[in-house]
């Protein structure tokens, strides 16, 4: 609606000049052609200056230097078409800060539909510029949070249906920002035919009860495929107790998912090792005692796996004879910090005994607290092994003895080795004897030469070969 001036009123009574000087509106006029006339006494008091050096078009001066081409331009483009002008600028102040402002100028029309005066005004709204800018600050750290985070946030209606989603809301869910919210079955034909009936029956059950809720669900992106979610709701209630609407959160856990899988996976391997290498893993902290066994190490001290474990306990199946020395070791390397290895058998229950090797490497935690980590391996079948091979050492080399042959073994170097019983009693030394003379000593003095030639031959090229001397 245009403004038009009123026939008689060309001039303004002495007690309205009073009154517009006096309001705290910063009020202003300008003629046709844009020229600013007249800045009421609001106005002088808050730039500091007399109106002359501010009518005209002396009022730029007082405008941000970057604003000024913005406004000159609109308020040229308004003066052209008649149209209110609205715009924001910075306004230095007496003081000399600059605050923002908004200013409005509505133009007069005479009966001809020409213009005769701008009536405007300017407002302070330095406070919510700064409210502005600092909720814009707020929204793109939350954004730039949500993305980092990979965390959506939504509001729902009372019935259920989507009033609101943040822009990381669509991205997870795998919906286009620049359309309308996806209506809450739509929503759900994304969710993974096998997670619709628990999400739905979360969601009910929170808009009936109006209680929190809070889900994993898998979706089927359009773009990446299954991802999986966490969705948490809350209600939002009146006064009277009745639901307003429904606030929420969906996160994408599809990673956290997948690092859960692997660590199972390793988790189930290492237990799988070490049950096939017999080979169990510990920790203890030395300042509480606290100590950690894996399920193998468990099984190889044969204890329920709902013991804790102690020093007690590990004592307490170490074999008697060998309990002493144990204890040294735990002592040495409690006192000074250094790692150990250490070999022991354990009586167990029943009778039976195992020989287990146990290792240990010593380190600080982040307070400085003294802590080993390590690892005890059942060797009873190497050591049953080990003693069952020296058994049978033991049965050959009696067979060696009592063959009537004379048998001797040489090094690859022509040193003596081993002699058996029938030749050390034929020769009549003993074993170390024996060893100690020379290969050519035994032999009969026309055969002595004979007999360095064939054994420098025969150790030197390894081929097996016959000789016939005669020996004294």
């Amino acid at each position: 609606m245009r403004a038009m001036v009123s026939p008689g009123r060309e001039s303004e009574p002495l007690d309205v000049q009073m009154l517009v000087d006096s309001i705290p509106s910063l009020i202003h006029t300008a003629r046709p052609d844009g020229y600013l006339d007249y800045f009421n006494k609001r106005w002088l008091e808050y730039l500091g200056v007399t109106l002359d050096k501010v009518s005209g078009w002396n009022w730029t001066a007082f405008i941000h230097p970057e604003d000024v081409d913005g406004i000159m331009e609109m308020w040229r483009a308004c003066l052209a078409t008649g149209e209110i002008f609205e715009y924001e600028t910075r306004v230095r102040r007496a003081n000399g800060d600059y605050r923002w402002m908004f200013h409005r100028k509505v133009p007069v029309f005479d009966a001809s539909g020409s213009i005769v005066k701008w009536y405007g005004s300017s407002l302070d709204i330095e406070e919510r510029k700064t409210a502005e800018e600092a909720l814009r600050t707020s929204e793109a750290y939350l954004a730039e949070a949500q993305r980092l985070s990979q965390t959506g946030s939504w509001a729902n209606a009372a019935n259920g249906e989507p009033r609101y989603w943040s822009e990381q809301c669509y991205h997870i869910l795998g919906f286009d920002p620049a359309k309308p919210l996806p209506s809450i079955e739509t929503i759900f034909q994304r969710i993974h035919p096998d997670d619709r009936a628990a999400m739905r029956e979360k969601l009910d059950r929170s808009i009936r009860d109006k209680t929190d809720f809070e889900v994993d669900m898998r979706i089927v992106h359009p773009v990446t495929g299954i991802r999986n979610i966490r969705s948490t709701g809350h209600p939002v209630v009146d006064t009277r107790g009745d639901l307003r609407e429904m606030v929420g959160t969906v996160i994408d856990i599809t990673e956290h998912k997948r690092a859960e899988a692997a660590i199972r996976r390793s988790e189930a391997y290492l237990a799988e090792a070490q049950r096939l290498s017999h080979t169990g893993s510990f920790g203890w902290k030395v300042s509480n005692g606290e100590i950690f066994w894996s399920d193998e190490t468990y099984r190889i001290f044969e204890y329920d796996r709902a013991k804790n474990p102690t020093l007690d306990l590990v004592v307490q199946r170490i074999h008697p004879e060998d309990r002493a020395l144990q204890q040294q070791v735990i002592e040495r390397a409690s006192g000074t910090g250094t790692d150990f290895e250490h070999e022991y058998r354990l009586l167990l229950p029943g009778g039976s005994i195992k020989h287990v090797r146990a290792l240990a490497q010593a380190f600080q935690d982040a307070s400085g607290n003294l802590e080993f980590v390590g690892a005890v391996t059942d060797v009873s079948e190497q050591r049953r092994a080990e003693a069952l091979i020296q058994e049978q050492k033991a049965e050959l080399r009696q067979m060696l003895d009592f063959t009537p042959q004379l048998i001797g073994v040489y090094g690859p170097n022509g040193e003596r080795l081993y002699a058996n019983r029938t030749a050390l009693d034929y020769l009549g030394m003993s074993l170390d004897e024996w060893r100690h003379t020379s290969l050519a000593a035994s032999a009969h003095p026309d055969d002595s030469e004979r007999l360095k030639t064939y054994a420098a031959r025969a150790f030197s090229s390894g081929a097996a070969g016959e000789l016939e001397m005669r020996i004294r």
